[in-house]
């Protein structure tokens, strides 16, 4: 940058518009208080002037925001749309994720309120007016009951980030877990555990909410290994018995580990007399919401929840509301949790995979 280069300021742009500095300050924000052709005028000489926020005076303001006690906090709406309200919050996962919403909230001078679009109002248009009457202009949606389904509110009044992405609502910023790479560190832990002969068990349902990442890292990982594999067909469940399933699967393949994310494998394998980890090694793909202490990965989910704040917090500060041109996804890497399911392959293991009569 040139010794005498002078950066332009809002009061620079005030004095061309003929505005007050606050008043500028509002239009570049997209302040819905502003008439559009002010907002336009004054980011047209913004744009003339080259101007660009000082970075250091943004993050000091940034940073007294957060320190800032209000005396009046503005509220984040948490909307889930199930049928059976009480069933978004029955999973651990779930709750982490409100939880993390929470207490990034409350650090950012909000406060976060949960909202069931199913009993809160009759339909989209009442549930809309509902929020704008309590002075909501943020949104955090939950993630679905069926990732196709629709909530038809009036975007435009709100600022929205998603957890996970919705189908039908993809230009909305979106927070979700990183699917495809959990599944190579589930691999990369059974292999150095001496694991080869690995199968995956996953529900249906959970497969295409994930646009069917597992199932894809999977058959890479499996094409990464060395020498000539006697792979397992890959199970995928649906809403019929699944625990008899899974005990057929089990017979006929004889995993020396499963990959799963389902509900029943144990109660298969136990019909069998397998027990796991003695007979068979087990991953979870969602810890939180699995039996208690079994090996695998846990998503961060809290971490997921203050993120979307953090995103959402962005959204309000610029006034940028509506479906967006160009959305953004912040995938939230989880980590391996040890547990008691996956302990270093044994010789008899081994020999009883290599002894089975494979149909």
């Amino acid at each position: 940058m040139p010794p005498n280069y002078k950066r332009s300021t809002l009061k620079d742009i005030a004095a061309q518009a003929n505005l007050s500095i606050a008043a500028v300050s509002m239009a570049l924000k997209n302040h819905p208080s502003l008439p559009a052709n002010t907002k336009d005028r004054v980011k047209k000489i913004a744009e003339e002037l080259k101007y660009a926020p000082d970075p250091a005076l943004s993050a000091l303001a940034a940073h007294r925001n957060r320190l800032r006690v209000q005396n009046n906090l503005s509220v984040i709406g948490f909307i889930s749309n199930w049928k059976q309200p009480s069933e978004y919050t029955r999973l651990p996962s779930r709750q982490e994720v409100i939880e993390g919403a929470q207490n990034r909230a409350m650090e950012l001078g909000y406060t976060l309120q949960h909202f069931s679009a199913s009993e809160d109002a009759a339909n989209p248009k009442r549930f809309s007016q509902i929020l704008k009457t309590r002075g909501i202009r943020g949104i955090i949606l939950a993630p679905f009951e069926n990732h196709k389904d629709e909530l038809d509110l009036d975007w435009n009044a709100f600022s929205v980030v998603t957890i996970e992405k919705p189908v039908r609502y993809s230009f909305f910023h979106h927070i979700l877990p990183n699917q495809y790479a959990h599944y190579l560190l589930c691999w990369d832990k059974l292999r150095q555990r001496g694991y080869t002969r690995v199968g995956l068990v996953v529900r249906s349902d959970f497969a295409d909410r994930w646009s069917h990442q597992w199932e894809a890292a999977h058959l890479y990982a499996q094409s990464q290994m060395e020498g000539t594999l006697d792979t397992i067909p890959i199970l995928n469940l649906d809403e019929t018995d699944q625990t008899e399933t899974i005990r057929s699967w089990l017979l006929r393949y004889q995993p020396q580990a499963v990959i799963s994310r389902c509900e029943g494998f144990f109660e298969a394998a136990e019909s069998e007399g397998i027990k796991v980890p003695d007979d068979v090694g087990y991953v979870s793909l969602n810890v939180s919401d699995d039996k208690p202490g079994v090996s695998g990965i846990y998503q961060h989910r809290r971490t997921m929840g203050a993120t979307a704040v953090d995103v959402l917090n962005s959204l309000l500060q610029r006034n940028q509301r509506g479906p967006l041109d160009a959305s953004i996804g912040t995938q939230v890497n989880g980590s391996w949790h040890k547990g008691f399911s996956l302990p270093p392959i044994s010789g008899e293991l081994i020999s009883k995979a290599n002894s089975s009569n494979i149909k």
